[in-house]
């Protein structure tokens, strides 16, 4: 994986534990999400404006994919939502992070590009999703599938879920676009530009959620008159780590190395809550963050 696509993930790691973790502290909502990415959007517009008549030389075979990612991102939103509402940062976003590793390598393989994936690579997502399995894990003596049985773990699966969809889609979508670079837009503005219309079709797939229940009208209400600060700072941060996301994905081999590499973001993600939130600090959380974090090194040098 070349040093940009490197350099570009570790920040995108740092911004995205820093979301999530505000997003946490927020107790937050679909509504939440739904202002967020809405000032989000807007915060990428300065950029995004001079280049927007570039949508209309989209390939036709962009859209499919894209309105799946838009869906799935919606999906996404929803179901971190609730994982949060009910289990800590410290818990819930490993699990969340990590498991997608393996559903989009399996993908990779699926869609006939694992020769791209080495064996170092693919020895450290195992060490990523081993940590994984220690960290949440109150003690070494209750280290158990068991421990996995709950609401919060299992919106923190739908979660991973949705992460697989919506970054094969982006791959795909963004390999179709690749084109259009020699066209007279850099590689930079056009992920942006792609991420605006991916976030559009999200917003649109959100209103559907949230305008026809009262609770969820309210609860946008409540975002907008007491949280738009909270909201802004979020959605400011999803729209710049995705974008970076999206920037390293020209300049890796295979998605697999993107996805795995942003792992980083897990024991940043556990520092927070356990520093920050105040969340339990146990013998497995520390050792899980160690084995990861040893995984990602292989993953960078593989």
């Amino acid at each position: 994986m070349e040093f940009t696509a490197v350099a570009l993930i570790i920040v995108s790691a740092f911004t995205h534990a820093g979301w999530n973790l505000m997003g946490k502290h927020e107790h937050p909502s679909i509504a939440f999400f739904l202002v967020a990415t809405i000032i989000g959007t807007l915060a990428l517009s300065p950029v995004v404006l001079p280049v927007v008549p570039t949508v209309l030389r989209f390939p036709p075979a962009v859209w499919l994919p894209l309105t799946v990612g838009g869906l799935f991102q919606c999906l996404y939103y929803t179901s971190l939502s609730a994982a949060y509402r009910c289990g800590e940062l410290s818990v819930v976003y490993p699990i969340a992070r990590a498991f997608p590793l393996v559903f989009v390598a399996a993908g990779s393989f699926l869609l006939g590009r694992g020769e791209a994936i080495s064996a170092t690579c693919l020895a450290g997502g195992a060490l990523i999703m081993a940590g994984c399995f220690v960290l949440p894990q109150a003690s070494f003596g209750d280290i158990r599938p068991g421990g996995y049985l709950n609401r919060a773990s299992a919106a923190a699966l739908v979660v991973a879920l949705c992460t697989v969809v919506y970054s094969l889609a982006d791959d795909h979508c963004i390999r179709l676009l690749s084109p259009l670079t020699g066209q007279g837009i850099s590689s930079f503005r056009l992920s942006l530009l792609y991420l605006l219309v991916q976030n559009l079709t999200s917003i649109g797939f959100m209103l559907l959620l949230v305008l026809p229940r009262a609770t969820a009208r309210g609860r946008l209400r409540h975002t907008v008159t007491r949280r738009l600060k909270n909201a802004a700072v979020t959605g400011i941060g999803v729209s710049g780590t995705y974008s970076l996301v999206l920037t390293a994905m020209n300049f890796a081999s295979d998605v697999t190395y993107v996805v795995a590499f942003r792992q980083l973001s897990i024991p940043l993600g556990a520092l927070m809550g356990m520093g920050i939130l105040k969340e339990s600090r146990t013998a497995p959380k520390f050792t899980g963050i160690a084995i990861m974090s040893v995984g990602l090194v292989l993953v960078a040098v593989g």
